[in-house]
């Protein structure tokens, strides 16, 4: 009879001192989810204006061109366009560079690092505090889990489905509480326990092997990706790093349907004079815990299953942010 008062007391102090953080967490999250789309709305200087089809020109074309127009500039690295909308990306040390394929022109530059979504992303993963913040951030996302399961526990005698109209302020907020965690906490666990499965589980990098020394030139970054894509059928080249040295390898990130992380999480290494075929790791592939390593980053965020599961997250990040106010109107009226 006397562990409900504990566990309310214990619940409503708890998200007094954690609301803040998770509160920051919530709306950084909920931006990002919509990483890719705000980026392209909030810089459309740095994307094609027309469809570019992959036809349309090859990437080592389009290489060739952002050569000549900076010849002092070394690729490193590359980011595949996505679709027809998207710019072939360019990294060169601490900027990336933003090409239109079909004409090999480039649209823009920027840091790699700097930026409105970039800022986003660090506030949510670190508070732009470092490994501090990181540390802040695992015990606040921890702290959403035992709310989220908490709350359902003080739920259930109260069974609140909906918002009565006509009631008091105080009343009010305690059934937008109830409902929004109610409706919205399978998928805050599902968020909460992701992230902090990305905090503390890391996939290993694979092993890079060497290429053979050789007097041939190096193959064609096109002959690398149409390569890499028949090692690993059915997976799409999203990135590649370029070999630089004499015996480092193509590194080819490719993504299966079910993969919506940005990057990619197979990689292929191909030989860069020969296109042999020198490692493959598949996402499908390896143990239950590698596949879920290799997926917890689009279940966080949402990717998973394309737009239904971005709308569910986000669906989680406005409860959330609802919780959170309303945990502090009844906080401030618990008398």
């Amino acid at each position: 009879m006397n562990f409900r008062p504990v566990l309310l007391w214990l619940h409503r102090w708890v998200g007094v001192f954690a609301g803040l953080v998770i509160l920051v967490l919530a709306l950084t999250g909920g931006i990002l989810i919509f990483e890719q789309k705000l980026d392209r709305w909030l810089n459309p200087q740095l994307y094609p204006s027309k469809p570019r089809p992959a036809s349309s020109q090859t990437i080592e074309a389009s290489l060739d061109a952002f050569r000549q127009q900076r010849p002092d500039a070394k690729v490193l690295g590359l980011r595949l366009p996505r679709d027809e909308w998207d710019a072939l990306v360019c990294f060169t040390g601490k900027s990336a560079v933003y090409l239109d394929r079909g004409l090999g022109e480039v649209l823009g530059a920027r840091p790699r690092n700097e930026g409105f979504l970039r800022t986003m992303t660090r506030l949510h993963v670190s508070l732009l505090a470092g490994k501090t913040g990181g540390t802040i951030v695992a015990v606040a996302t921890g702290i959403t889990l035992g709310l989220a399961l908490t709350g359902l526990w003080l739920w259930w005698p109260l069974r609140i489905f909906g918002v009565r109209r006509g009631g008091s302020f105080r009343r009010l907020n305690l059934e937008l509480h109830s409902v929004a965690g109610l409706y919205s906490s399978v998928f805050q666990l599902i968020v909460a326990g992701t992230g902090m499965t990305l905090y503390f589980l890391h996939a290993d990098h694979p092993p890079v092997p060497r290429s053979q020394p050789s007097t041939s030139p190096r193959i064609s970054v096109d002959e690398a990706i149409a390569k890499a894509e028949a090692a690993l059928p059915g997976a799409r080249a999203v990135s590649s790093e370029l070999p630089v040295l004499p015996r480092m390898p193509f590194r080819l990130q490719l993504a299966f349907p079910e993969d919506r992380s940005p990057a990619g999480r197979s990689v292929v290494f191909l030989d860069q004079y020969s296109g042999e075929t020198l490692g493959v790791t598949s996402a499908r592939e390896g143990t239950l815990l590698w596949r879920y390593l290799n997926l917890h980053l689009s279940i966080h965020t949402g990717g998973v299953l394309g737009w239904p599961s971005q709308w569910l997250a986000f669906f989680a990040c406005v409860a959330l942010i609802l919780q959170v106010f309303s945990g502090y109107v009844l906080w401030w009226k618990r008398s």
